[in-house]
């Protein structure tokens, strides 16, 4: 991979061009989001605003979708909005209270989907209940293609019904003709096995919904044939990891392979690059003690140290410099303040580490030197100042239950722009009480 030549050589600099596989989130209704509120994703995106305004909210909902958009062996069991490391809870706990649904969408710049949106409400068990589910395709030119929709239909007198709109058909079926009772379960299982209602053959179709009428059967061959077009596997999906914000569990045995636990390759040449361009570390070793016991070495300005004795800015990243070695490239890092106990040094490395790599960030941080590292590498032209963008998060005045987004870009000259006055109004009143000002 081009961008990690720079750990093997030092002058090989090369400015890594892709763009955020995820573009943009749209939030309706949980928890501080009331109403709707998007966003733009960029290369390396910034969350940026006071304690509990909904940056890990965020960060949940944007994980959540990004694996059901994936459409990987999905199960109606899984609640990936209660996933670590953000623990969002039930429908009550993430709802926006006083509503009785939830709406996120994704758009996405690569995969089957160019738009992948779910409404929420309810289930009889507390559960999440997929409700409506919309997507737009990408066409065979990678272009956007047509859009599907499938609504959860349920009558006081009748069955529940799955409802399908797509280009020039509309077609209904009783939810027990399905397996499954989430939308996205049952499109995971049709990518990985190819099965639809009555196999897809008109002519079950026919016997078990006692002779439809004409009209019925001409949207049912429809509705196959989109499914066979369109839902094509693999669907190459962007890999959303998020990284824990605790550090790496210190201890002096292990009873596993922990780096190996959180490493897809195992590769330790690759963590220990990575490690040396931070300056965390020389080398990181894993000694087998016996079958169940193992110790982490860590190599530090000549000498060896278990793991226990280091500092925490090498334990503190440990989780993210395992993973980020093995990431296949074009991943979407989810980051929960990464400067926390790190040296104002390492964070610049980290930064301009981020800004050469093949992956995008979206990355909440209280850390105006990492915003400071970013304008820096956008002047020297490691970054374009496209590549960057801030989301402010604002408490809304009026309603203190309340938050408004407020999207924040960089010029050619890595000025900010698009910021609300309240953005530095902490920054200088800082800087007033300084310089003796009266605040």
């Amino acid at each position: 991979m081009v961008p990690w030549l720079a750990f093997q050589n030092p002058k090989v600099v090369q400015k890594a061009i892709m763009s955020c596989p995820i573009t943009d989130i749209s939030i309706t209704d949980i928890r501080t989001f009331s109403g709707i509120h998007r966003a733009k994703l960029s290369r390396i995106t910034l969350l940026v605003g006071k304690n509990r305004v909904g940056k890990s909210t965020f960060l949940g909902c944007l994980n959540a979708l990004g694996q059901m958009a994936a459409l990987h062996e999905l199960n109606d069991r899984t609640n990936f909005f209660n996933q670590k490391p953000f623990y969002m809870g039930s429908f009550e706990s993430i709802v926006r209270s006083g509503c009785e649904s939830f709406h996120v969408a994704l758009g996405l710049d690569k995969g089957l989907f160019h738009q992948f949106a779910i409404n929420f409400a309810k289930g009889s068990d507390a559960s999440l209940e997929e409700v409506k589910l919309e997507v737009q395709m990408y066409d065979r030119t990678s272009q956007p293609g047509p859009s599907l929709t499938i609504n959860r239909e349920i009558s006081e007198d009748g069955p529940e019904c799955w409802r399908f709109d797509g280009p020039k058909f509309q077609f209904c079926l009783n939810q027990t003709e399905f397996s499954d009772s989430q939308f996205t379960t049952w499109l995971s299982r049709y990518i990985a096995h190819g099965n639809l209602p009555f196999s897809g053959d008109p002519g079950k179709f026919k016997k078990r919904v006692n002779d439809p009428m004409v009209r019925e059967l001409a949207a049912f061959t429809k509705f196959v044939n989109f499914f066979r077009n369109y839902f094509r596997g693999p669907i190459s999906p962007p890999r959303i990891i998020p990284i824990p914000p605790h550090a790496f569990g210190r201890e002096r045995k292990y009873s596993y392979n922990s780096i190996k636990a959180l490493s897809s390759n195992d590769d330790l040449e690759m963590i220990n690059r990575i490690g040396r361009k931070l300056g965390l570390f020389e080398q990181l070793d894993v000694r087998k003690l016996s079958a169940d016991q193992f110790e982490i070495l860590v190599n530090v300005s000549g000498s060896s140290y278990n793991l226990a004795d280091v500092g925490n800015g090498v334990t503190r990243l440990l989780p993210f410099v395992i993973t980020l070695g093995s990431a296949p490239p074009g991943t979407v890092f989810l980051l929960q303040q990464p400067e926390v106990r790190i040296h104002p040094s390492t964070q610049a490395k980290l930064i301009k580490m981020m800004a050469e790599s093949d992956h995008a960030f979206v990355v909440e941080t209280h850390s105006d030197h990492v915003i400071r590292w970013l304008q820096i590498l956008i002047k020297e032209g490691v970054l374009e100042s496209s590549d960057v963008s801030i989301i402010y998060f604002e408490r809304v005045p009026e309603d203190k239950s309340a938050t408004r987004l407020h999207q924040i870009s960089f010029d050619r000259r890595a000025n900010l722009s698009g910021h609300p006055p309240s953005y530095r109004l902490f920054f200088s009143r800082e800087m007033d009480r300084l310089l003796g000002f009266a605040t």
